[in-house]
C-alpha cells in the first residue's frame, strides 16, 4: 500500500496553495483533455464536467444541451491564466497542425469576467494569423457547471485498478481522492501517449513528493513502459 497512512495527506497534497482559481475549457472528449491538464505545472486540481447550456439534469448519456467541459484549478501565482490558456491550445494539436485533421472539432472557453475574455479574444487571433485555426475555438461567458459521475473523472487512473486502489486506501473517500493532485497528476501521466521509458522528469515536482509505495511505483512503470513498447 501507500506508505501514507489512512487520513495522511501525502505531500503534493498538503503543498497545494490555499487560494487557487478556476478555468473552465469544453472539448469533445473531456476523458482526454482533462489528463492533459494534470501534468501542467501550478495545476492543482482538475474536474470534469457540463456547461454552457440550460439543462438542469446533465449527464454523460444525455448532456442535453450541454458539452462537456474541464474545470482546472491552478495557482494564478505560478500560473497565468493567459499561460492556462496556451497550454488548452497547444495541447488540444492547435500548434502542431494536427488540429486542421479534425475539422469538426470546436473549443469552447468558459470566461468569468472581462479579463479572461480580453485574453482569449486575443489568443483566438493570435492562432489564426499563425495556424488558421483560431476560428475553431469560441468562447462564451461562463455560467454554470454541472460535475460529472463520479465514474467520468480521472478517466485514465481508473484504467489502472491496482494503482486506484492503492489511492483509495489513501483517502478517506472517493471524491477526496478526485479532488486530490495526486490523482489529478497520476491521471495526466497516465493519459499521455509519448513515452520512451519510466522517468520522474514527466512530472512537475520532485518526484518524492507524492509519497507512493515501491509497489505503487511499479505499477505505473510498468503502465508507461508498456505504453512506450507501442511507439
Amino acid at each position: 500500500m501507500l506508505e501514507s497512512e489512512v487520513g495522511f495527506l501525502p505531500r503534493i497534497d498538503r503543498m497545494m496553495p490555499r487560494r487557487l482559481d478556476s478555468a473552465f475549457f469544453g472539448a469533445e472528449c473531456f476523458f482526454d483533455f482533462e489528463s492533459r491538464f494534470g501534468t501542467a505545472k501550478g495545476v492543482w486540481r482538475t474536474v470534469v464536467g457540463y456547461g454552457g447550456g440550460q439543462y438542469e439534469k446533465p449527464t454523460y448519456e444525455d448532456p442535453g444541451d450541454h458539452v462537456e467541459v474541464v474545470m482546472v484549478e491552478y495557482d494564478p501565482q505560478t500560473l497565468s491564466y493567459g499561460q492556462l490558456l496556451d497550454i488548452f491550445l497547444t495541447r488540444c494539436g492547435c500548434r502542431d497542425g494536427s488540429f486542421s485533421q479534425h475539422a469538426s472539432r470546436v473549443l469552447r472557453v468558459f470566461v468569468k469576467n472581462e479579463f479572461e475574455k480580453r485574453l482569449v479574444e486575443a489568443a483566438i487571433a493570435r492562432y489564426e494569423l499563425r495556424l488558421g485555426c483560431g476560428s475553431r475555438v469560441k468562447f462564451a461567458m461562463y455560467k454554470t457547471f454541472y460535475r460529472a459521475e463520479k465514474w467520468c473523472q480521472k478517466r485514465f487512473l481508473r484504467m489502472v485498478p491496482p494503482l486506484m486502489e492503492e489511492l483509495m486506501r489513501v483517502y478517506p473517500n472517493e471524491d477526496c481522492l478526485i479532488q486530490s493532485t495526486l490523482a489529478t497528476r497520476l491521471n495526466g501521466i497516465l493519459g499521455q501517449r509519448t513515452f520512451r521509458e519510466f522517468s520522474a522528469s514527466y512530472f512537475p515536482e520532485d518526484f518524492e513528493f507524492y509519497d507512493l509505495s515501491d509497489c505503487a511505483v511499479d505499477i505505473l512503470k510498468n503502465v508507461m513502459e508498456l505504453k512506450g513498447s507501442f511507439i
